[in-house]
């Protein structure tokens, strides 16, 4: 069932970034980075265009700000007591956004995600509700 629900998200996503991309005014300085494939942010940030935005130093202490309120989750917790100083950089490091986008004349990086759920299991809502606010 996996594949199915992963294959079905990817072709969403497709669909739906190339609507955006599509739908852009000619003028718009906004440029699509993840086109064709996810990407971690650590393999962003080794791209020159990321880091005339902001330093990898600069951004691993702006997402250590909102990694620390992010609850640990329950598959995470042994990663965690090994070693918490480290575990909310390194987790921020290892995000696969769904796709990015910037505008460089702004210095904005726009990192896109595509919620996906199933309304097959009773209180799908409830998990839905609880999973985005993690």
């Amino acid at each position: 069932m996996a594949t199915i629900d992963t294959a079905a998200h990817h072709s969403i996503w497709r669909h739906l970034y190339d609507s955006m991309h599509a739908a852009q005014k000619p003028k718009s300085k906004l440029k699509f980075v993840t086109l064709d494939k996810e990407s971690n942010m650590s393999t962003l940030w080794q791209r020159e265009e990321f880091l005339r935005i902001c330093s990898k130093e600069e951004l691993v202490e702006k997402a250590h700000d909102i990694e620390v309120t992010i609850p640990v989750k329950k598959s995470q917790e042994a990663w965690y007591n090994l070693d918490a100083g480290s575990f909310f950089v390194n987790r921020s490091w290892g995000r696969r956004p769904d796709g990015v986008a910037m505008n460089e004349a702004l210095k904005i990086v726009y990192i896109l995600e595509l919620k996906r759920s199933t309304n097959r299991d009773e209180g799908f809502l409830e998990v839905k509700d609880a999973e985005t606010n993690e």
